[in-house]
This record gives C-alpha cells, sequence and structure tokens, in this order.
C-alpha cells in the first residue's frame, strides 16, 4: 500500500483547493490510459488502482484516492500520484460509470477528501 508523503512544499495543482494534503503513490492497473482527476478504488487482492465504478466488485467500487496527474498505463501497470486527503474541485473529478459526487461524497470524507468548488 501506497505511504502517504507529508511535505511543505507541494506542486500546485488545479485538482486540489487545500494548503495541506497529503500525496502518494499508487500502481495503477495497465489497460487504461487516466487522467488527472479520475476517482480512483483500490483492487482488494492486488492494492491496485483503477477507475471505481460502481458495479464492480473487486473493491475498486469504493472511491479510495485522486488522481493527480495523467498517466498512460496502457501497456502495463504503472506508478502515479495520487491524492489520499486534502480538498478538491469537485468539478474537476472525473467519475466512473455508476457514480455521482453524491455517491462518493461519504466514502472519501471518511478518507480525508473533501469536496469545494474553486471560486
Amino acid at each position: 500500500m501506497a505511504q502517504p508523503i507529508y511535505t511543505e512544499e507541494i506542486e500546485s495543482n488545479p485538482i486540489v483547493l487545500s494548503d495541506w494534503r497529503a500525496d502518494g503513490n499508487g500502481v495503477l492497473l495497465a489497460g487504461v490510459k487516466y487522467t488527472a482527476g479520475m476517482v480512483l478504488g483500490r483492487v482488494t487482492t492486488t492494492g491496485k488502482l483503477t477507475i471505481s465504478e460502481s458495479a464492480s466488485s473487486d473493491g475498486s467500487e469504493k472511491p479510495y484516492a485522486i488522481l493527480l496527474d495523467d498517466v498512460d498505463a496502457t501497456d502495463s501497470d504503472l506508478n502515479g500520484p495520487i491524492l489520499l486527503g486534502g480538498k478538491v474541485d469537485k468539478n474537476l473529478l472525473i467519475l466512473g460509470t455508476g457514480h455521482t459526487l453524491d455517491s462518493i461524497e461519504v466514502e472519501l470524507r471518511d478518507k480525508n477528501i473533501y469536496f469545494g468548488i474553486k471560486g
């Protein structure tokens, strides 16, 4: 499992609204071209991350983290930067099939990821 990285100076990212945040790295499952802002779920058996879709039954149906940069994992599993805690611009999130902002908000709040709007 990815360990959070806590730091004082973090690169600016339009998805992240808060001054505080917890970043980490996660292994992204092969076969997908991931886009920054995707809400990721964690596959229970492997610990790998993929886009969270409500109909999945491998653990990834539960939102786990937010992808911070584009990652092309089409050909192989790759590490990607993820947000594990902080406030995000909900208008920049990319949701998997079957999810809505309302359906994932409580799950992400339990992981210290909160919604806001850049304004």
